[in-house]
């Protein structure tokens, strides 16, 4: 067998788990026929096949579920290793790699600021999107999460603020509709709700249950998105108070019991947790 190569191992890994090669190259921002000369050099170095082609896509041969099932492990180890050794330097340099959702990566960006001139010689790399991402698999260092506290004995979470979201309408939806003054009034009136994991919240589940979809005129899994609808007028929806404190035009809805359980946190692999990048910008949010 031949000396394999770490970039091969990578970017197939990322072809086994999403099962399609431009998937694969979105992801990881390379071209169709880079990631195919990475799979065929891999093979050949292997000499066997990883993968069956077919019209929908790339299926896994039987040795292709063993690469996939080891390589977990595998890029972990090697993650934790990179960081290990990067952390002897006494100076914090290198990548630290976030991913965050759409709606709270912005609040990032002062302190991102306050990190450069503290760490000239340490890069970020934010990686905005809904999507949960492993950060045992090393793609991404640090996780801005929002909701409950993860559950996940493996990881260490930091609260950095708690969410707090009421019901609002605009001015021009109250003038034209007016509020419910009570729960029984609800579905007297048009809303702008989430869709996906974020129907899942607390303060959303508590209204969903009490309307009927054919009331919810518009739906969305980003809450600027929602913000925005509801200002435009199309309905009554949740917005962050935070962010309603500062958009003229929007009326709180007091009718609506708030139940907010959820909270912005600052998640990393406890294997990280002596890492000093990471306990660099967790310090500067904390001041912050």
């Amino acid at each position: 067998m031949k000396s394999l190569n770490w970039d091969d191992l990578k970017i197939v890994y990322r072809v086994a788990l999403s099962g399609s090669i431009a998937k694969a190259a979105e992801g990881l921002s390379i071209n169709y026929s880079t990631v195919l000369r990475h799979i065929n050099r891999l093979e050949k170095a292997l000499a066997c096949k990883l993968f069956i082609r077919h019209q929908r896509g790339y299926q896994l041969t039987d040795t292709g579920k063993d690469f996939l099932a080891e390589m977990p492990e595998i890029e972990s180890k090697l993650f934790q290793l990179q960081a290990k050794l990067a952390n002897n330097d006494g100076y914090l340099s290198g990548t630290l790699k976030i991913t965050t959702l759409p709606e709270y990566s912005a609040f990032l960006h002062p302190v991102l600021v306050r990190s450069q001139q503290q760490y000239p010689k340490l890069n970020i790399l934010v990686d905005v999107c809904d999507d949960l991402v492993a950060l045992e698999s090393g793609n991404a260092h640090i996780s801005i999460r929002a909701g409950q506290a993860p559950d996940k004995g493996d990881l260490i979470a930091s609260k950095i603020t708690d969410l707090n979201f009421s019901y609002y309408a605009s001015t021009a939806y109250v003038e034209n509709n007016g509020l419910p003054s009570s729960n029984e009034k609800l579905n007297q009136h048009q809303w702008v709700m989430p869709c996906g994991k974020k129907k899942q919240l607390s303060f959303i589940k508590s209204v969903l249950s009490k309307i009927d979809p054919i009331q919810i005129r518009y739906q969305s899994n980003n809450f600027y998105d929602i913000q925005s609808a509801i200002e435009h007028g199309i309905g009554i929806g949740p917005v962050d108070d935070q962010k309603a404190k500062y958009q003229k035009g929007l009326i709180k809805v007091h009718a609506i019991d708030d139940l907010n359980d959820s909270a912005l946190w600052f998640v990393y692999h406890r294997d990280m947790r002596n890492d000093k990048k990471i306990k660099g910008l967790l310090n500067l949010i904390k001041e912050s």
